[in-house]
């Protein structure tokens, strides 16, 4: 059923088994999957069904480290959720991405890759894909393209693109014509209240722009509002507990993490004419059986060779070629800053874009700000942080893939240093938050246990890329899909 908010009476008590704050990716999936199990599903969310300029600015907020975007524009605040201008991008995490690496500090997640495995399969078929295949090499073979070879140190991952799947309209219906499902657009979350024991929620406060105020009960909640605002909520609930809820051990908040895009910031300076129509976007190889979908190889280095040198995970994706206008011959190392600064005197060049995984870092966090939004709610100051070490580690990466490149024939690879500008190395956002209720066995170390429950609070639950302990170099969104599966088939074993 579809409940517009800002019509109930002043002072309404919704009641439901499961409330879920937030209709994303991960919100909607928990309320499609939890459909028919007899548990009535209370939605809420901030927006309606199309973007709207006073409920987006709420959104707003303050960069305090990193400056380099608007809160308010990253995300979208409305059914659906971010998933709105979603580019598609999908690939899972790999299996050392959950694992304690001894060379990145504040890794390992309480689950697996293998625990994950049948979720990413249901995850695929969310977001509209085919099989779960990313085996590089298998893909490959059925297609007869050639993979850029190396010693071992070089590896090549496979991304697929959804079409992309707009969460909010795609599924819509389904929910709006569900009789246990009850979706409350322009419905805002202004306080987490608990129990007086201070160890299980009692309610949500709720309001709407409007005025109308009301409040939601529940056996279970579900906070599915994104890596920004799920620690916002419950750091400004704050009324019982002065840290907020769920942050006895003061984790809410901490280890931010996004994905640094270092778009055209190297060059590939080819030798030859080597086949790597594999890196390149075309339509899903047919045994991936996606007839919409679409997918590209990309470039890095395998983990051996991380593990070795102590290297983050980062991906290296090929963007727009520059052809020659005369023949320069082979190319000699001295030669390749002569050859990006003078267009006119290039061989084959290929621009190269880096994402990269981040070092979860406690300082990088989000906070409460001084200024506040139109319902009184402190807003948010991020200081996003990426440490000198993060910065040098990518650097070293790519030195060791165009050492690789060269040692195969197949040209140099430049990238620029600090004085050089013909190619600018400045981390952008990719728009991914992740972190702030971090998953963790040990409760002093994170904010959510292996199924997402906080370690604080027993019916409260938290969904979306703020529970990821850590974000590997892929884009979050199957991930945050899979975990959604996951965590809906815990709430429906324990109804």
């Amino acid at each position: 059923m579809l409940i517009d908010a800002r019509e109930l009476a002043d002072g309404t008590t919704v009641s439901a088994d499961l409330c879920i704050v937030g209709a994303g990716a991960a919100g909607i999936t928990i309320a499609r999957a939890l459909r028919g199990t007899g548990l009535s599903i209370a939605v809420i969310e901030s927006g309606g069904f199309d973007f709207e300029g006073d409920t987006q600015s709420l959104y707003s907020g303050r960069m305090v480290g990193i400056d380099t975007w608007a809160m308010d524009v990253m995300r979208l605040r409305y059914f659906g959720g971010t998933t709105n201008h979603w580019a598609g991008w999908c690939m899972p995490l790999l299996e050392e991405d959950f694992e304690e690496r001894d060379w990145i500090p504040n890794s390992g997640w309480p689950i697996g890759l293998d625990e994950l495995r049948p979720y990413y399969e249901r995850a695929q078929r969310r977001v509209e894909l085919g099989e779960f295949i990313y085996d590089s090499v298998e893909v490959a073979n059925a297609e007869g393209l050639p993979l850029v070879e190396s010693s071992g140190r070089l590896e090549t991952q496979l991304l697929q693109f959804s079409p992309p799947t707009r969460f909010g309209s795609r599924y819509r219906q389904e929910l709006v014509d569900d009789p246990d499902v009850d979706v409350y657009l322009y419905a805002n979350v202004l306080n987490v209240a608990l129990e007086s024991s201070e160890d299980s929620l009692s309610h949500l406060d709720c309001a709407t722009l409007s005025g109308v105020s009301f409040t939601v009960e529940a056996d279970r909640y579900v906070l599915a509002c994104g890596g920004l605002e799920n620690p916002r909520i419950l750091l400004a609930s704050n009324e019982q507990l002065p840290e907020g809820v769920a942050n006895g051990n003061g984790m809410v908040g901490r280890y931010f993490m996004e994905h640094p895009h270092y778009l055209n910031s190297a060059a590939w300076v080819l030798q030859g004419e080597p086949d790597l129509s594999f890196y390149r976007p075309r339509a899903a190889s047919d045994i991936l059986n996606a007839p919409r979908g679409r997918m590209m190889g990309l470039l890095g280095l395998s983990r051996s060779a991380r593990a070795a040198e102590g290297l983050p995970h980062f991906t290296l994706s090929i963007g727009r070629f520059d052809a020659p206008e005369e023949d320069t011959g082979p190319i000699e190392p001295g030669d390749i800053h002569a050859l990006v600064a003078q267009p006119g005197r290039l061989t084959p060049m290929a621009r190269l874009s880096i994402r990269a995984e981040q070092v979860p870092d406690p300082d990088s966090r989000v906070r409460l700000g001084s200024d506040t939004d139109d319902f009184g709610i402190p807003r948010i100051e991020l200081d996003w942080q990426i440490t000198r070490d993060d910065d040098f580690a990518i650097r070293r990466g790519v030195e060791l893939v165009g050492a690789e490149i060269a040692a195969a024939g197949l040209g140099r690879i430049w990238t620029p240093t600090d004085d050089e500008g013909a190619i600018q190395w400045q981390a952008a956002p990719g728009g991914h938050h992740m972190g702030t209720t971090r998953m963790s066995a040990d409760p002093s170390e994170g904010v959510v246990d292996a199924n997402c429950r906080a370690h604080d609070v027993d019916n409260l639950y938290v969904a979306g890329s703020s529970v990821f302990t850590t974000g590997g170099s892929v884009n979050p969104t199957l991930t945050i899909v899979a975990l959604a599966e996951r965590l809906a088939d815990h709430l429906a074993e324990i109804a």
